[in-house]
């Protein structure tokens, strides 16, 4: 059992992603495990069919390992997104492909599994720590919640693997605000009943606020959100006596689930997403189809007046928001500004949980300078 805090946020690995994980600074990264979701192939809605070939959508996902982490601290990688069906051109699995990708570049890759993974996954996860000798990452869901000890004796045994080589990841994905309480009764509940709760690895307990959609929010506005994956999660090691770490996870800022409407008629408005101390700030301008991109320098003026923003010289993202403001870049699109608010987002958290001493493990991360 790892007494270290750790963040394990759980990232889309799209261009905008990959770039902010790019941006950080060593330190940042050392004091994370970021749990890397490999998205689906994008649908080709006029054709009606996949727009890439398996090989053509995995093609370059060692190279943006490589290029947007580049140490040789460990990432969590998770295909749950990929068909179970799908085989490389040679044959071969997906996961084996990714894996060995991550190995021809130094990349120290952890397989996420769960019970609903079919057999040949579970096979290939296996074989991984066969060659690895890295573990295993259980990342269990409400689903699992039930008959959870049937569930880890089930695959600790598929896998021929002991809990201390195993990262255990409870994901309770998205909690609304107004169901924060309950959420963390219910999570206090469920940690009683996981077993060998001293011999995991480690630890974490992952999930976010973060809507699906910023509907709520009306345009030529500035909204909040509350954060209530991390009250949910201050709350829980401070009231329950776990007697061990136990690690935070949420998912930057974005819902958990996956995108998949067709972009020829998603009216999106211009926005920021901007994380504060217990809380998203949405500078939200109007229909970027009717009033364009160049609002964005006027909304990037909002974040760096409001008396929330953290300062040019806090992340790459920050610097880059500043930037606009200023006009000296920009006005970027929905990459680039999903790139500067998740940079932001990573530098926010490691710092708050560099500053955090946890009352069960009286620990605490190393202060990390952004």
């Amino acid at each position: 059992m790892t007494t270290e805090l750790k963040y394990v946020p759980v990232l889309k690995w799209k261009q905008g992603e990959q770039k902010a994980v790019e941006g950080l600074q060593i330190p940042t990264k050392q004091s994370m495990t970021p749990l890397i979701e490999i998205p689906q192939i994008d649908w080709d809605y006029e054709n009606d069919c996949p727009k890439k070939t398996i090989d053509e959508h995995l093609s370059k996902t060692g190279e943006s390992l490589y290029n947007s982490w580049g140490i040789t601290e460990p990432v969590f990688i998770d295909l749950i997104y990929i068909d179970p069906s799908e085989r490389m051109q040679d044959g071969s699995h997906p996961l084996s492909y990714v894996l060995q990708e991550g190995r021809n570049r130094g990349i120290n890759l952890i397989p996420v599994t769960d019970p609903n993974r079919d057999s040949a996954y579970q096979l290939e996860v296996m074989k991984a720590n066969q060659t690895d000798q890295n573990g295993v990452c259980i990342r269990l869901k409400e689903a699992h919640f039930n008959n959870l000890q049937h569930h880890i004796n089930q695959l600790l045994q598929q896998q021929n693997i002991s809990p201390n080589e195993v990262d255990l990841v409870i994901d309770y994905e998205y909690a609304s605000t107004e169901n924060k309480n309950r959420t963390s009764i219910f999570l206090k509940g469920v940690l009683d009943t996981i077993p060998y709760l001293h011999d995991w690895r480690s630890l974490t307990l992952t999930g976010t606020s973060f809507p699906a959609d910023l509907g709520s929010i009306d345009s030529n506005s500035i909204g909040e959100i509350e954060r209530s994956e991390w009250l949910i999660w201050k709350d829980v090691v401070t009231t329950h006596s776990l007697k061990r770490s136990l690690n935070f996870g949420d998912y930057g800022i974005s819902n958990p689930a996956p995108f998949e409407a067709d972009p020829r008629f998603i009216n999106m408005s211009a926005n920021i997403r901007y994380t504060a101390d217990d809380k998203y700030i949405i500078f939200k301008g109007r229909v970027i189809k009717r009033f364009g991109g160049a609002q964005y320098f006027q909304i990037a003026q909002q974040v760096v007046a409001h008396h929330e923003y953290y300062g040019a010289g806090f992340s790459a993202g920050d610097y880059y928001i500043n930037e606009v403001a200023n006009n000296n870049d920009g006005p970027g699109n929905a990459t680039s500004w999903r790139k500067a608010g998740t940079n932001h987002h990573l530098t926010l958290v490691i710092t708050e949980l560099s500053n955090w001493i946890s009352p069960s493990t009286s620990s605490s991360l190393h202060p990390v300078t952004p």
